[in-house]
């Protein structure tokens, strides 16, 4: 017992002895730094103390403040890096969304070329909005009705050619019956000048994209790469909208008539805007050229023009003489004439 209580207590005075060199350490610190206790012995002695302290804490500091400064930039670095994600989805939400603006405009700016060239259409713009699911590549559903001058057997176009017609008008939306449906046909003829040759074009319903020319008398002129465009006949369908091209010609089994197969103009896996034909006149006839002239006998048109002006100049000063004749003719017979008496007042 008496050897542990001697143990406890140089143990104890072990740790005053400590307490009291910091506190030592510390006040030599305090007051020189204060300026009050300025000898340059005791001065010299602190410093050597605290060195090793000073360079521990100078060296922990350090590492404390590049900890610090690494997190800060991490944590910069990870904000910045979510900041660009966003940014990131929300430019490759907005590039879509004006690629969709800029296929859009491009199919209306072609809808427009087209109304602008065919003057003799009155053309009224529908967007695609549904098709029927019995029927994918027979019937579409247009944003357009009744309300908006469509009406049923109304021809529907693109800028391309011929899609169908519509079906079934409803106030504000139509159901469109394509070109390539089994039960469409459309008379057409083939373009080409020196043929002119008549068909019908009807949906096939073994090769559901691609119609056939049908009805064709087996010796007429029909080639592959022929044009062929509606004919006008049945009231439906203007006169003179493409249809498609001649990919095939073939034989009827019983050797009579032949058939085209077409390649139609539209592709009606891609329809999104399409026009509907609700007025059709007569296409205006092309502007008459004139004749070519005789070489030695050519005159200058603006010769002819110049002459021509003189003319109707001629013309206009003789009218004008005549009515300045009718004129004087007409204030002479008025002078003539008696003048009234005047009446008598009572």
């Amino acid at each position: 017992m008496s050897n542990k209580v001697r143990k406890d207590k140089k143990t104890g005075k072990k740790i005053i002895a400590l307490i009291l060199v910091f506190i030592s350490v510390f006040c030599c610190v305090f007051f020189a730094a204060r300026g009050k206790f300025n000898p340059r012995a005791t001065n010299g002695v602190a410093m050597s103390i605290l060195a090793p302290f000073q360079s521990a804490f100078s060296w922990a500091g350090s590492k404390l403040a590049f900890v610090k400064h690494t997190f800060n930039e991490m944590y910069h670095l990870h904000e910045q890096n979510k900041q660009l994600r966003e940014e990131v989805e929300i430019l490759r939400a907005q590039n879509l969304t004006a690629s969709e603006y800029a296929s859009e405009n491009q199919r209306l700016r072609n809808l427009l070329d087209y109304k602008q060239a065919a003057i003799q259409f009155d053309l009224v713009a529908a967007r695609v909005i549904g098709r029927e699911s019995a029927s994918w590549s027979s019937m579409i559903l247009i944003n357009r009705g009744t309300l908006d001058g469509v009406a049923n057997n109304m021809a529907v176009v693109t800028e391309l050619g011929l899609v169908g017609h519509v079906m079934e008008a409803g106030l504000n939306t139509s159901k469109v019956q394509l070109l390539i449906d089994p039960r469409s046909s459309v008379g057409t003829l083939i373009q080409r000048p020196e043929s002119r040759v008549a068909g019908i074009v009807e949906g096939d319903i073994k090769n559901p994209n691609r119609p056939r020319m049908v009805n064709i008398p087996k010796d007429s002129d029909v080639q592959v790469e022929d044009m062929v465009v509606t004919s006008g006949f049945g009231g439906v369908y203007p006169k003179g909208i493409i249809v498609g091209k001649v990919a095939e010609v073939h034989n009827e089994e019983g050797g009579l008539l032949k058939y085209g197969v077409i390649d139609t103009s539209v592709d009606f896996q891609k329809l999104e805007d399409v026009a509907v034909i609700v007025a059709s006149r007569e296409a205006l006839p092309e502007p008459i050229q004139p004749p070519q002239q005789t070489p030695g006998t050519e005159t200058d048109p603006y010769e002819t023009a110049e002459k021509l002006r003189a003319a109707q100049q001629q013309i206009l000063d003789a009218h004008q003489q005549i009515l300045d004749a009718q004129q004087q003719q007409l204030q002479q017979a008025q002078e003539q004439q008696p003048q009234m008496p005047e009446e008598v007042t009572q």
